[in-house]
């Protein structure tokens, strides 16, 4: 890097066997390996440490100009481990007048998948978003913060709350996250698409530029592998639910 400033990067790796962040942690010490070598301070939080004391607590301390979560996401919040650790609260209030007059909204929120099953692929022994986060808000402690979270169903509405609390941009899907699982190793196509994506940010791309990366990543592969439609379809989901949220020109050093 040129630059003198040494931009700080943020990264949450929950890890629990048996569980898609088996996979995705793989593809986030890729990306640490990466930002170190590119010479950024990188924090690392893993594992059972990925709770929200601790995310709240160094976000604090180190405000980072890019945060990227590998893990699991809720509509309106970002798990960690055992419990979300970014998040949006929405009073009792707030719900309940969501729950009548928003019931679409509502809904999302209560039950992201809804009555989808995709054994394999997201179905999980316990729904990761119930119950709602009930934590206080720290989401706005990412002001001017470039967020990536390869994560399902957050840009759904924490991104846009991101960016109301002052977020830079916010890169998420809007549903889920999908990536086939098997013995030819597909997961890691997939964990290539999101590796190559972070690496642009650092690299200096805006993060439209970094999107347009992965999507191409993605063209080609979705190209590829036509014919084989369990890894074909889940790299077009991905790449149609994929959002550039707030400043799509935003960039690490600006």
């Amino acid at each position: 890097m040129t630059n003198t400033y040494r931009a700080t990067v943020l990264i949450t790796i929950p890890k629990n066997s048996n569980d898609p962040t088996t996979y995705t942690s793989q593809w986030a010490e890729k990306a640490v390996k990466i930002a170190n070598k590119l010479g950024y301070k990188v924090i690392v939080i893993r594992g059972k440490n990925v709770n929200y004391d601790n995310v709240t607590k160094l976000i604090r301390k180190y405000r980072p100009r890019l945060y990227a979560h590998f893990g699991h996401g809720c509509v309106t919040a970002l798990q960690g481990q055992k419990e979300c650790i970014v998040t949006k609260k929405l009073g009792i209030d707030t719900l309940l007048n969501m729950a009548v007059h928003d019931k679409e909204s509502f809904s999302s929120i209560v039950n992201p998948m809804g009555n989808l099953s995709c054994p394999g692929i997201c179905q999980l022994d316990d729904d990761i978003c119930y119950p709602i986060c009930m934590h206080d808000t720290n989401l706005d402690m990412l002001k001017g913060t470039i967020v990536l979270a390869f994560a399902c169903h957050s840009a759904a509405k924490l991104g846009d709350y991101a960016i109301e609390h002052g977020a830079d941009a916010y890169v998420g899907y809007s549903d889920l996250l999908l990536f086939p699982v098997d013995s030819m190793k597909t997961q890691e196509l997939f964990g290539e698409i999101h590796v190559e994506l972070f690496k642009s940010i650092l690299m200096g791309k805006t993060v439209e530029e970094a999107n347009e990366i992965a999507n191409r990543l993605e063209d080609a592969y979705i190209t590829m592998y036509k014919e084989v439609k369990y890894v074909s379809l889940p790299f077009l989901w991905n790449k149609l639910h994929r959002k550039v949220l707030g400043n799509n020109e935003a960039m690490i050093y600006q």
